[in-house]
């Protein structure tokens, strides 16, 4: 009976659309306004229109030699083609997540030929998961249809059609999926407004609007149809959306969500409505302001907000406000960023800032990240994180940072420190950091040696080199003992390899 229902709502909605269509060229006009306003009206569901079958698009060649470093063997696409050939759904099932892993697509043609075959709904929603991650149209024809008739298939595989054609942008899909956000059966209703943002324009945006006026969505309901408003960024939906987001009494998720949209549009005229926005009292609301502010990086209304936003009250503000200078990459921020570094409440913000400060690089941001690695009575944790970031950034404090690490050596007082900062100087790693590496695998403490192979097996410095050997002899057995064996093992491979 739901079915039935579901088929005659669908010819209904098409009859009528095709309807109003015809009644809309009818009426002809000669003023130039009345056909622009025309030109654009909201979407409506139905009946998608089948798109022509395909087989697959021609193979990426860059993906298909990457995927083939991973084979285990020459026989490794013989294996695999036996198994589309002749193996049970799970064997299937497991390969292709394989596949998908690797995002190999040197067996499109063969899965697509069994796709045609198969009996198996695991394995045709598992190709269509396939295809998706090769974002190939080839089997949009059989996910249109799904999507017309979805009851009398698993709900599983509505769901990765909706995502299929999401990923292809596959246009046809749009009346059916209409038709599912409308119909009263709620389970595909968030699947299908993501779908309906990837795929969806200004007319599909414009339904949205108009379907986020009525009085029988949930709170839930519309904060995910404005999510998926805001990700499509149809102008068209400015002036409601702006309404939205100033309107006090709308729920607030809503008006935090309508906030980021409109800044997303990176139209100008969203500055003043955000930079007004940024006055309410809801820090959660704050933080969608600055995150559609974040798109207008060269307007210094926006700009005075960010970073004003540094010192606000709410820890949740103060990071996204950090967050942002960093992204938007704002050195006038760094006075502030000092500051809230050295007196934070909040441990997760102060680390914001070292990180921030490193990524802007600026002479005053330096000197004062400097200063921590430097000064005795700073605490290890801020030591620790001032070396990553310093390592990450790569700009400057390699000097300072060496020698922070070789104190730590030589005070077991310090080993949290000395680890923290081994971990980055393996991470890290530089040319220049033999040296150290050496005193590390010289120290008595078996986690301070197993760094500096970290730091070996990055770069195998031949002067390091004797030491590892020396290592990989000795008389005791010890994790890092096979390691080093290990090590020089495969530095004797890469030798031959390169001899050849």
């Amino acid at each position: 009976m739901k079915k039935i229902l579901f088929v005659l709502a669908l010819f209904f909605v098409s009859s009528t659309f095709a309807y109003s269509q015809e009644t809309e060229f009818s009426d002809e006009t000669d003023e130039t306004e009345e056909i622009e306003e025309a030109s654009i009206v909201a979407a409506r569901g139905g009946i998608a229109q089948i798109p022509d079958p395909c087989r697959p698009k021609p193979m990426d060649k860059e993906k298909a030699e990457k995927a083939a470093e991973k084979d285990e063997n020459d026989e490794t696409v013989g294996k695999y083609q036996s198994t589309i050939k002749y193996g049970m759904a799970t064997e299937i099932a497991e390969l292709i997540n394989k596949l998908i892993e690797n995002d190999d697509p040197r067996f499109a043609e063969d899965i697509y030929d069994l796709f045609q075959i198969t009996k198996s709904t695991d394995v045709k929603e598992k190709i269509i998961n396939y295809f998706k991650k090769l974002e190939d149209p080839c089997v949009a024809d059989y996910a249109c249809e799904v999507l017309n008739d979805p009851f009398d298939v698993k709900n599983s595989l509505v769901t990765a059609c909706l995502q299929y054609v999401s990923e292809i942008k596959c246009k046809n899909a749009v009346p059916p999926v209409i038709t599912l956000i409308e119909n009263e059966d709620e389970k595909f209703f968030n699947e299908a407004l993501l779908a309906l943002g990837g795929i969806g324009g200004s007319e599909e945006a414009l339904f949205l609007i108009e379907y986020l006026d009525r009085d029988d969505l949930s709170d839930a309901q519309r904060q995910s149809l404005m999510r998926t408003l805001g990700k499509m960024q149809a102008l068209e939906t400015w002036e409601r959306l702006c309404e939205i987001a100033q309107n006090e009494d709308e729920n607030l998720f809503v008006r935090m969500y309508a906030s980021e949209a409109i800044g997303n549009m990176k139209k100008l005229e969203s500055v003043p409505v955000l930079v007004d926005l940024f006055e309410e009292a809801d820090p959660n609301l704050r933080v969608y302001v600055l995150k559609g502010l974040s798109n207008y990086p060269d307007t210094v209304d926006a700009l005075n907000v960010i970073i004003e936003a540094i010192r606000d009250d709410h820890v949740k503000v103060r990071t996204e406000a950090v967050e942002t200078v960093k992204k938007l990459e704002i050195t006038d921020s760094v006075p502030y960023l000092i500051y809230r570094a050295k007196n934070d409440s909040e441990d997760s913000v102060k680390k914001k800032c070292i990180e921030t400060l490193a990524a802007l690089n600026t002479k005053e941001g330096n000197e004062y990240l400097i200063s921590i690695i430097q000064d005795k009575k700073a605490g290890d944790s801020s030591k620790a994180k001032v070396v990553e970031e310093l390592l990450k950034a790569g700009h400057t404090g390699k000097k300072e940072i060496l020698e922070l690490a070789e104190t730590s050596l030589n005070d077991d007082k310090k080993k949290n420190l000395r680890y923290a900062v081994g971990k980055s100087l393996a991470k890290y790693c530089d040319d220049s950091f033999d040296e150290i590496c050496l005193k590390f695998l010289e120290s008595k403490d078996s986690s301070t040696v197993s760094l500096g192979l970290d730091m070996y097996q990055n770069k195998k410095w031949n002067v390091v080199r004797p030491k590892v050997e020396e290592l990989a002899k000795e008389k005791k057995e010890s994790a890092n003992k096979r390691r080093a064996i290990r090590l020089v093992g495969e530095q004797e491979e890469e030798e031959k390899e390169s001899s050849k």
